[in-house]
This record gives structure tokens, sequence and C-alpha cells, in this order.
């Protein structure tokens, strides 16, 4: 793991680098806040150890630029302060936690192992693959019960295969981890350590944990029972795939018979250049569907056949026939071989590549999260459940750990809130949190109790605790940490988009995807493109390079034409690998291609590789990051799009502005810090309550925008004031004396009632609003 240390105290921050290399870390060395700031900029890292006093920029206001742009990484901040009012302003700043100095390497070490187990995809304290075990805070590694001696860097790369189970992992992202700057390694050191980390763990017993994806890096290798789990896809895979060529069967020869006529046309020179061109086309698509259903060799074949009948263009073209007749038989050859091949092989046999498991598989869930609370207190267990309804949450309660093991083999919930401390049994829920880590290692456990000892604590994070709050506690903090726990730690369905003029490429495609819970929706006209675009709203678009009409490079460049489509990933699929072709691809702002025939493994890897990096992006560039709710820059191109939907299908479309009354005040009277729990609290109703296809925007200060597609301004008016119903109730503590309760304001107008376009429906909104508050504020009106 590759950590940045932030320290001007030469003697310290040397001393710190030391420990932490000893202990397998990677450490970059900053003197001061602004060349720590420009560390960022430039590297990666798993953990940022931040002193609070730093000369040029200071730790705190460093903190937070970082979290203003967007960097997700852990701050541990390194403090001499130990009063409550420097803890919480580093904590309100961003940071992930604190040490006060000066402090034990113990406790730091066991601070940075429980912030990095929270962004890895293992949060167990000890990292596990079968009988493979590494321990963090011994740095040891032992397959069974024998010690594995590793040197530093074949360590730190088997911990990132570990944090990472289910990851490819590629050459630069090794890089990035587990390399500083001062140590640029040479080209071939990667494999280097790879080789010699696998030769290690055979020597122990341990054989085949690391698995080469050619072409795109490494992973782990899926355990005997995640390898079940993949068979299974496999398998019905497979059966898609085999149902498919039963139906598709006919029209593959269909095709074929095209090869045959225009043959037989040749040897009776009689070829013309409308059966060359429609030869020439059906042997390209059969390049990419038969590699697809499994015909490697027929793929090759329809390839060669393609070459050759593009050769022969030119003599056609220029009424030289003749030329071709002494090859004619080379054709006819070719397709001959083609039909014999597919008639020879039984199709079960074709597909036999193995596939990767991916996160994504597990998708198919629905919208509303299940949650296990497992506590006595009954009066809380109540107020949690009645809050729950404002997060979209199911909840099951129960007051014993017997009835929490039942519920849990009954049905594993999404999350559990557990209470540690039971009537005549105090460690009862250590007992259960320790059951729940081993028998079911992916299940989140938020722990909640009375019990705040730093000891206590350190026993729940070593057992895979995800979270521990401390008792008393507003519920809507609890749904608020619970609701970003889920987000952690489920993936959301991905949307693609896939053009191509071969129905039997777009069949296959669909049986590849359908098992990793993926939503694709093909296209074979690409006159129809921009209309589907723009209604499916795909989060990668997958393009052919040769279609009728408009071909695929142009598709492209329109793309990144569009100011709101310019970033969305495109990878196309050809059969085309000559560089010219390659070259335009990417000039046309592709961001990768895949060459026909394609195989799931390699498609799958590559899709999601893909997804993975986009979405990072897209939440930094497109999220508010006080309220989680979309920024301005972003819900104006989703009005303006739904705009434009709403005249093309003449469906209606409601805008409503939201304004907290006397924030100002607020903000005057209790600190920021209140109001940003407000602004925080309000974001967070507003996208639960909300349906998912709804804009909900923050435009700045305490203003907030929701788009609602398909409803009038009456429909909006009645769910708004259902909003600020429950809304009047909620509390925003001040002090442990003191609380404040705060309302809002909304106007609302529709699309085309009272405005053509984005900005006359704004204006007429705000004018709505500012009726609202004239007649004293708290209200809900509807723009006349």
């Amino acid at each position: 793991m590759r950590l940045l240390l932030v320290e001007d105290d030469e003697l310290l921050a040397e001393n710190l680098k030391d420990a932490l290399t000893a202990q397998n870390y990677v450490v970059d060395l900053a003197r001061d806040g602004e060349v720590g700031w420009d560390y960022t900029q430039f590297f990666t890292y798993d953990l940022i150890l931040l002193d609070v006093s730093l000369p040029k920029l200071d730790g705190i206001t460093l903190c937070s630029r970082l979290r203003q742009n967007g960097y997700n990484s852990p701050i541990l901040l390194l403090t001499a302060k130990n009063t409550s009012d420097a803890k919480v302003a580093g904590l309100d700043a961003g940071a992930d936690d604190y040490v006060v100095k000066p402090c034990g390497v113990e406790e730091l070490f066991a601070r940075i192992r429980a912030l990095l187990r929270r962004q890895s995809d293992s949060g167990a304290p000890i990292l596990k693959w079968g009988k493979l075990c590494l321990d963090p805070s011994s740095c040891e590694v032992t397959y069974g019960s024998q010690i594995i001696p590793l040197s530093p860097k074949e360590y730190n790369l088997l911990e990132l295969f570990l944090r990472n189970p289910r990851r490819v992992l590629r050459h630069s992202s090794i890089l990035e981890h587990l390399w500083s700057f001062e140590e640029p390694p040479g080209d071939n050191t990667i494999r280097a350590h790879i080789k010699g980390l696998r030769r290690k763990l055979k020597t122990a017993g341990a054989v085949d944990v690391i698995d080469t994806v050619y072409g795109i890096g490494y992973r782990l290798k899926p355990l005997p029972e995640e390898q079940e789990n993949t068979a299974q896809v496999e398998q019905q895979t497979l059966a898609a795939v085999n149902k498919a060529w039963e139906k598709f069967r006919k029209p593959i020869f269909k095709r074929i018979e095209t090869l045959e006529q225009a043959a037989k046309a040749l040897e009776q020179n009689t070829l013309t250049e409308q059966q060359l061109q429609e030869a020439t086309k059906q042997a390209h698509k059969l390049i990419g569907s038969l590699g697809m259903f499994g015909f490697t060799q027929g793929s090759q074949i329809a390839r060669e056949i393609e070459t050759w009948l593009e050769a022969a263009e030119l003599p056609l073209v220029n009424n030289q026939l003749s030329l071709l007749q002494d090859s004619s038989s080379q054709l006819a050859s070719l397709v001959n071989n083609l039909t014999r091949e597919l008639e020879s092989k039984n199709q079960n046999q074709q597909i036999t590549t193995s596939y990767p498991k991916s996160e994504l598989g597990k998708l198919n869930r629905q919208q509303e999260n299940s949650i296990l609370i497992v506590d006595d207190d009954e009066i809380l267990n109540h107020k949690l459940s009645q809050e729950a309804a404002n997060w979209n949450f199911q909840v099951t309660t129960v007051t014993t750990i017997a009835a929490a093991k039942a519920a849990i083999n009954h049905e594993q919930p999404d999350v559990i809130l557990l209470d540690l401390a039971f009537p005549n049994n105090s460690r009862a829920g250590i007992g259960l949190l320790e059951e729940i880590s081993r028998n079911y290692p992916e299940l989140p456990v938020l722990v909640l109790t009375g019990q705040t000892d730093f000891e206590l604590r350190l026993e729940v994070a070593r057992l895979g605790g995800k979270g521990f709050l401390a008792k008393p506690i507003q519920p809507a903090k609890v749904f608020e940490v619970l609701q970003d726990l889920i987000r952690r730690t489920r993936s959301r369905q991905e949307k693609i988009l896939a053009v191509d003029d071969d129905s039997i490429l777009l069949q296959l495609l669909q049986n590849f995807l359908d098992p990793w819970g993926v939503q694709l929706t093909t296209l074979q006209d690409p006159r129809q493109f921009w209309s589907t675009l723009e209604a499916t709203l795909p989060d990668l678009l997958i393009l052919d390079v040769e279609m009728p009409h408009f071909d695929g490079i142009e598709l492209c460049k329109v793309v990144r034409n569009d100011s709101h489509w310019n970033s969305l990933p495109i990878i196309f699929l050809t059969s085309r690998r000559d560089a010219e072709t390659i070259h335009q691809i990417y000039q046309a702002g592709a961001d990768d291609y895949v060459s026909k025939p394609v195989t799931e493994p390699e498609l799958v890897t590559r899709i999601f590789n893909r997804l993975e990096r986009v979405h990072l992006l897209r939440s930094l560039n497109e999220t508010d990051q006080l309220t989680g709710v979309a920024n301005r820059r972003q819900s104006t191109k989703e009005l303006s799009r739904y705009i434009r939907l709403s005249q093309s299908y003449r469906q209606p479309l409601c805008l409503a502005i939201l304004d907290l009354d006397h924030f100002r005040t607020v903000n005057d009277r209790y600190g920021h810090s209140v109001g940003d729990k407000i602004l925080k609290r309000l974001g967070q109703i507003l996208k639960n309550r909300f349906r998912s296809e709804d804009i909900v925007a923050r435009w700045g200060g305490e203003e907030f925008v929701v788009a609602m597609y398909g409803m009038s301004k009456q429909d909006g008016v009645k769910r708004l004031n259902s909003l600020l119903q429950s809304f009047r109730q909620e509390l925003f503590p001040v002090n442990q004396e003191t609380s404040v309760q705060v309302t809002f304001s909304a106007g609302v107008a529709d699309y085309p009632g009272d405005g053509g376009d984005l900005i006359s429906l704004y204006r007429a909104a705000d004018t709505a609003l500012f009726q609202a508050k004239t007649q004293g504020r708290n209200r809900i009106l509807a723009f006349s």
C-alpha cells in the first residue's frame, strides 16, 4: 500500500517513514502543505498521513481542499492539540480519523489498517484466500501453518491482490500503488516480482493464486466455491448461446448461401457488382457472429473470404472479370470449408473459456434496502422503524441473539445494526459479530452501542465491523451512516447501448452480458441512434465500425461533439485489424476497441474496467460534495435533455425550486457546521423521497431544484407538501441542550404551460417561490 506522509518535523518524519517502511508500506514524504497538494495531483495514494501544523498550507486547509476536489482516499490527521475543537475542525474538514501526538506506533498502525480496510473490497482484519492468510498487523504470510517468507515488494503485491479480490489490476495500477516516485521500476520489474511471488507461494503449496489476464493485467484467482458460482454463470451463458445457435442457425447458413451463390456466379462469369458487395457484407458479419458462437476456425475462414472478395472488387468494376477466373476455385473452396466447419462440430464443445467473477453479477437486487436491527431497546427499535420510511429501508427487529441468528439464516439482510450488550451478557454482541465475520464475511455490520472505550472500538474493527456509533444518537444519523455503508458495498445496474447492423451479434452480446446483471439496449438501425441514446441514457456505448447509412466512426464523432455526451465511454467491436482503421477509431474519440471475434471474458473485463473509471470521474464532476445530489452544471444538462424529451413525446415536466427558510439566520446563530448538517439532511431526504428518474440538485447556498418528468405542477405540489410535512418534524442538534427545527418554501411550475424552455420555466418556478416567501414561508405554491 502506498502512503503519503505530510510532516515538516524532519526527525519525526524520518522516524515515521522508516517505521512505515518496515511495515511494508511504500511512503512518499512531503515537507509542507503545498508539496503535499502537488503530490496528490500526480500520484495515487491509498492513505494520507497529514500533520495539522504545516508551513505554506496547513493540514486542515489541505484536507478541506482535497475533499472539495473530490479526493476519496482516507486521510489520517496528526495533531499535537488534544482539544475537542481541534478534533472537530479536522473531522469537519473531511479527515477520516485523527491521532494525537505523541502517540505509540502500534496505535498509529492499527488506525491505518482500520482505514485501509474500509477502502478495500475485503474488510476483514486478516486477509484470506483459502488457507493463505496475510496479517497486516504482523506482516506475516502463512499457508496453513507454514510461514511464507516474502520480500517487501512481494508482500505488497499479495496484499494488493487480497484487498481487491475481484478486480483485474493493470500494470499502471500496480505501479501507482506499490512504487514511490523516487524508485521508478523498469519494464520487467512487475513481471519479475509476480514470478517470484508465485514461486514462493507454490513452494508452500498455494498453487495458482494469481491469474494473468492476457493483455490487461493480473487478478486473484477465484476460490473453488467462487468458481462454482462462476460455473453457474458459464452454464447459463452456454445454454443461452446454444439456444441462440438453434435460433440463428438458419440465418447463418442463409448468409453462407449468399457466398455460395457469389462463388457459383463467378465460375459462370455472371457475377455482378451488387452480388459481390452483398457477399462481402455477409462475410464481414460472419467473422463476428461465428466467433461469438465459438466457431473460431469458422470465423477465420470468413475473414479469408472477406479479404478475397474485397480484392475482387477492382477487377469487377473495371470489367476485368476474366482476371478472377483463375482463382474462382479458391473462393469456392473457402466457402465449402466454411460449410464443413459448421456442420462437423458440436456446438456444445465450442465454449471452453473461463469467465471472470465480477462484482456486477450481483446487481439484480430490489431498490429497497433490508436491515436487521439486533437490539433489546424496544423504544429505540420503534424510533428507527419509523425513521426507516424516510430512507427506503425495510426493517426487521429482533431483541435476542438467538432470534438474530435465526433471522440471518432465514434471509440474509443487506446490512445489520448490532448492539453489543444484552441482559446478563455484555459480550453477546461481540460473539455474534465474530460469528458473522466468520460465516458471512461480505455482510456489513454497523455497531450501535452505549459502550465507547477504545479497546472495544479496536476489537470491533479487528472483527470486521464496518462502523461504530455511540448511543444516544438521532435515528436520522444512524440511517445516514447506513445508507453510505450500503452505497459503498453495493454496485448499481449498468446500462449499455450496443449499435450493430448484425442482429445475430447483438443477440450474442445480450447472452454474454445478461448473466452479469447488465441492462443492454441493442440497435440495428444507426439512423435511430440519437433518439435511442437520449431515451436509454447508457453508461457505456458499443459501436461497430461498418454499418449502413452511418458508420460507427461517424457516430463516435457525433457523440464527442456534444457537450452532454462527450465523456461517455465508447468501445468498438470490429473485425478490422489494420493500423489505419485503429488510428481512425482512436482519432474519433474511442476509449477502447476489441477485435472480432470477441470472447466473453475479454469483453466483460474491458467493459467493467472502463465503467469503474468513469463512475469515479462522474461522481467527482457531477455531484455536490456536501449533499450528495447533482450539482448545478450536471442538473442543467439533464434538465435540458428532459425538456427535449417533453417536446418530442408531448409529456409534462414539473420543475420545483426549494429554499430553506431563514437559513442565513441559522448559520449566523448556530454556525455553519449546523447549517451544513441541515443542507446534507435535506439532500438525503430529497434523494430518498423522489424517483430515481427525477432530477434532484443543489444550485447553490440553500437552493435546491427538483424536476419530475411526466408530472404536472399539481402532482408536484402534492409530493412536496408531503415532504414538507415530514421535514418539519426533523430536529437538528446544536449541542446537548439545544436543537433547531427548519422549514422550506418551494415554487412549482410545469412545461409547457408555464414555460417552453429552461430559462422561462425556472423564472416561473422562482416567481412562485417568491410568492410563497411573501405569504409567510413554510409552504408550497404553484405558479399561476
